[in-house]
């Protein structure tokens, strides 16, 4: 079901998390469940099907929080599979919904960082960034990004060229070349796909970027929705290795490949969380409650009761 959103190295978390509750809007409007019961059953394997599919994008863990809370309370109310099923069709549509309006928000709130005939450095590509410099340019502020290409995705060519559109004039560079250009910044605006307790988390690269940004005393914002807010211990594993044949194709033998798409960056280094709420300080950033079953989801139980307890049953 989530095949599309698994296979997705290159659209961010906003755009798959769009289609994440599309694709559970439309598996309730599908399902032939006759009870509450059975259509819990089957909410329960998609949402555990989607974790999967994206495990380190909080905010489609987050998603599946809250469609499995809203359906587990109207299932323990008794309430029918019908009102359930029109319990996760209301919460995929303010998802989507509210993903939309919050972007709007989000870069209204951090236009003001922008400066008017500055530098803003940038790397990959992020909705959030994307909104706060759509913002500041339709005010009319005149700046420019400088961006890396982002390698091996490209999301920072991408990124640079949906720029054209909202007249922003970019300088597009090299991965290893953009802690350098720092030092030509007045603003260093990133994005994320996870924001924790201490720490979050985002495209390689912005670690560097974020030590350069203090060494030249130049501010770290990150641009993010709240809905990337998530414990450190359910985010998954964003350091995993990835598919080393996007770096490197017919190794010889003695190379390794080590190919990762994500870092873990600290909060200490960050001026302030640009958020559809206002800009929030890192000690500002309250985590929200998680759903009990995304939380089974996340960590299964696989045990059986001892062999004696089991005969006295």
């Amino acid at each position: 079901m989530f095949e599309e959103i698994a296979n997705d190295t290159r659209r961010g978390a906003s755009v798959l998390t769009r289609l994440a509750a599309h694709e559970l809007a439309r598996m309730a409007e599908s399902s032939e469940a006759r009870d509450s019961g059975a259509f819990w059953d089957e909410l329960i394997a998609a949402c555990g099907e989607l974790v999967l599919a994206q495990r380190e994008m909080a905010s489609i863990l987050n998603l599946a929080g809250r469609v499995l809370r809203s359906a587990e309370r109207a299932v323990l109310s008794g309430l029918s599979h019908e009102v359930v099923r029109h319990a996760v069709l209301i919460e995929c549509k303010l998802a989507v919904e509210m993903t939309d309006s919050s972007l709007e928000c989000l870069g209204k709130e951090g236009a003001d960082l922008v400066p008017d005939d500055g530098t803003v450095a940038t790397l990959s590509a992020s909705e959030s960034v994307r909104a706060v410099l759509a913002e500041a340019a339709g005010r009319g502020k005149a700046f420019n990004v400088i961006v890396s290409e982002s390698r091996p995705g490209g999301e920072g060519v991408e990124f640079a060229k949906s720029l054209a559109s909202l007249n922003v004039p970019s300088i597009l560079v090299a991965d290893a070349a953009l802690p350098e250009h720092v030092g030509r910044s007045s603003l260093v605006l990133v994005g994320a796909d996870s924001v924790s307790e201490a720490d979050f988390v985002n495209k390689i690269g912005t670690l560097p970027l974020a030590l350069a940004a203090r060494e030249r005393d130049v501010p770290l914002y990150v641009a993010t929705l709240l809905n990337k807010l998530i414990p450190s211990a359910l985010r998954g594993e964003p350091d995993r290795l990835r598919d080393p044949a996007e770096i490197l194709e017919d190794r010889p033998t003695g190379v390794a490949v080590e190919n990762r798409y994500f870092e873990i960056v600290p909060s200490d280094l960050v001026r302030g969380f640009v958020t559809e709420e206002g800009i929030l300080v890192p000690a500002k950033l309250a985590l929200r409650p998680t759903a009990p079953a995304l939380l089974t989801l996340l960590f299964p139980r696989n045990w059986e009761a001892p062999e004696e307890a089991r005969a006295g049953s």
